[in-house]
This record gives C-alpha cells, structure tokens and sequence, in this order.
C-alpha cells in the first residue's frame, strides 16, 4: 500500500478498488460445485479492498479538514461503518435464510456503485502540493473550503509539509525520537486495543451472541436491529463531543465503561449458571449488558481508533504505519474470530467476559497515559511538534 500511494492518486485507487468489490461480490453470487472456493475468494478479496479503505479515508480526511473539525469529520468514519453494520443487520432479518448469502451478495454488490462518486472529488491540497501542482491545490482547497475563502495562508502552511511528503526513506533515527516513538505507539495500541476488546468479534456473531445468551422479549435478529440502531446514535454523539472533549478523555472513558458493562455481564452469566431461574428473572440483563457494551465502544474506541490514523503520525512515516497498524489488528481480529468457539468452550463466558474486562481497563489505562490529543492543531502544527528536520535528520529530543 504506501508504494502504491505514492505513485497513484487516492481518488484513483478508491475508484478502482470499487471495481474490484463488484468482481468478488460476483464470485459470491455463485450457484455451482465452486460455490464455497468462491466464497472463500471473494470474502478475502473483500477483506483486503476493506483494508484500503480502512487506510486511505483517515489519511485523506485528515487532510482535507479544516483545524477545527477535523476531529468530527474523523470520527464520522465508524459511523459509516456503523451504517453498514446495520445495513448488514437489516438485510439477514427482512432475507429468507435460504436465499440470503445470494440475495445478500447481489445487494451489496450494488451498494459499492455508490463509491464510483470519488471519482467527483478533488485529490487534497496536500497531494497537488507534493506533485508541484499549485493551481489544482487551490482549486480543491476552494472546493471544500467555498469560493470566497482566502487559500494563500493554508497553502503556505501546507507547503511547509511537503519535504516530509517527499521524503521515501525510513531512517533508523526516526525510532530515536520520543515523540515519533510515541505516535507510532499510539496508533498500534488503540488500533489492536480496538480489536482486542472483544467488541469486533461479538459484531461478527451478534445473532448467535443474542440467541444463546438471551434477547429478552425480542428474537434475537430484532436484537441486532437494536444494537444497529444505537450504535449509530452513540458514534454521531461521539463525533460531536471528540473536539469538546477530546480524544483521551473519550478513549478512556469509553474502554472504562467497556470494562464495566463486561463485567456485569459475565457476573449475569455466572449468576446464570448456577441457577437457571436467574435467565428468566433478570431475562432483560444480557440484552442490556451486551447493548451498552456496543454504546461504549462507539462512544470513544470505536470512531477515536480510526480518527488517530489520520493525523498522529509524521508525514514521513504516515502511510507504512497506518497500513501496519491497519494489516496488524484486522489479523488480531481475524484469529480472535477463529477461536471464539474455542475460547468459550474451554473458559466459559463468564471468563471470557472478565478477561475482556481486563483488557479494556489495561487500554484505558494506556490511553490515559500514552494518547496525546491534537485536536485544535493543524496538520503543520502537529509535524513541527516532532522535531523532525527531513533535510537535516532528527533533532534529539
């Protein structure tokens, strides 16, 4: 990915990239002897257009946003994502169960029509910069900023970053810097705090969560709709309150609550277990629970995780580590995935729950400690606080 960005314009690798998801949507509309091969293909072919995605709309937000919202516009990423968790939740409830993988397939495949409108959109300032083409960069800052808005000063500021654009080697000496160690720690933690918490693989399996461990007085697919539902009004709530409150407060608020809610559901588990009765009692526990777990990931861990991607790290390093962070907690999600089962199995969801617990308290804790919230600073603003003289190395910190 950072070679490719490099040398092809984001607008371009998006619109492409969309061709692409039609293809393995197509592969999945398969009806033969093949049917599972394809589905496996065009699942991983998904997977890894999702994981462009993931990477080149923080980057790129980040550098079409004004000082002053770019925390929001940042953090409106999961509420996408959001939609299309309950998008995905809608179409499996209103499908027949029969027909839905195909049915399921076709839908989606139109959906991603929707991403041939990059193709309308300016590349950022920034890019147009790096390529020595300022009369572009003017135009796509008008663009979003309107007709009358005065570009020179942000196109001066801007220019400032471009050495660092420009710079293609990653220098050992980088890693003495402090603060480009702590943004580059920053961006793993949260991104694998994200995807360790345990709230990426109750997503994956909410239907089968809600019917064994109880939706109250909704099935369990009604369940989901709920959470769809909530998930999206928190993630919105978020995006409004990161450039009130920030983003460390949010991250560690939210991983706390987290915590909490994963432990009042393990306790209800266990209450559970040792006399059924308590499922028919306290039947609206476990909906509860599992609902308010979801509103706290989205409150903070959720939109936050993502939004740091786009404007923590230096520009020189930019790219490869938001695509190593990206690459590395989608494979922390995708083993933690594959041994649910197997985790449940062998320590019993009362466990399970209180191991997640700890984790999401060890990621407030890191949060509370490490984040440094940019919020209210530019793009140059946050590259001067590293020190970092491209020309002339690092300055020691």
């Amino acid at each position: 990915m950072p070679f490719i960005v490099r040398r092809i314009s984001r607008m371009n690798i998006m619109f492409w990239t969309m061709q692409i998801l039609l293809l393995s949507w197509i592969l999945m509309i398969k009806e033969n002897y093949y049917k599972v091969m394809f589905l496996l293909v065009g699942r991983l072919v998904c997977g890894m257009c999702g994981g462009v995605f993931c990477v080149l709309t923080p980057i790129y937000v980040a550098e079409i946003a004004s000082k002053e919202i770019r925390g929001r516009l940042l953090a409106f990423f999961q509420l996408l994502i959001n939609c299309g968790v309950m998008y995905a939740f809608y179409i499996a409830h209103v499908l027949d169960e029969n027909k839905t993988v195909c049915r399921y397939s076709i839908i989606c495949g139109l959906a991603c029509l929707s991403i041939a409108l990059v193709k309308l959109l300016p590349e950022s300032p920034l890019y147009y910069l790096s390529r020595n083409d300022e009369i572009n960069a003017e135009k796509s800052l008008r663009w979003y900023r309107g007709d009358t808005y005065d570009v020179q000063h942000e196109i001066s500021e801007t220019k400032r970053l471009i050495p660092a654009t420009r710079s293609r080697q990653f220098s050992l000496k980088l890693l003495r810097n402090r603060r480009v160690l702590r943004s580059i720690a920053t961006c793993f933690g949260v991104i694998l705090g994200q995807h360790l918490s345990g709230v990426n693989m109750m997503i994956f399996y909410a239907l089968m969560l809600f019917d064994t461990s109880g939706s109250g007085e909704l099935t369990g697919s009604e369940q989901t709709l709920v959470v769809g539902a909530v998930q999206i009004l928190v993630s919105l709530l978020a995006a409004f309150l990161v450039d009130v409150l920030g983003r460390r407060i949010l991250l560690t608020a939210s991983s706390l609550l987290m915590g909490l809610f994963l432990i009042l559901l393990g306790w209800f588990f266990s209450l559970r277990d040792s006399d059924p009765e308590y499922d028919d009692i306290y039947y609206w526990m476990s909906p509860t629970w599992i609902t308010l777990i979801f509103a706290s990931f989205n409150l903070g861990l959720g939109p936050i995780s993502w939004s740091l991607l786009g404007d923590t790290l230096p520009q020189e390093l930019k790219t490869p580590v938001v695509s190593g962070a990206v690459a590395l907690g989608w494979l922390f999600s995708l083993m933690a995935t594959l041994t649910f089962d197997e985790i449940i199995i062998s320590l019993g969801d009362t466990k399970v729950m209180w191991l997640s617990s700890a984790i999401c308290w060890l990621i407030a804790l890191f949060c509370a400690i490490v984040v440094k919230d940019n919020t209210g600073k530019s793009l140059i603003e946050i590259q001067e606080d590293f020190r970092v003289t491209p020309n002339r190395g690092i300055e020691e910190t």
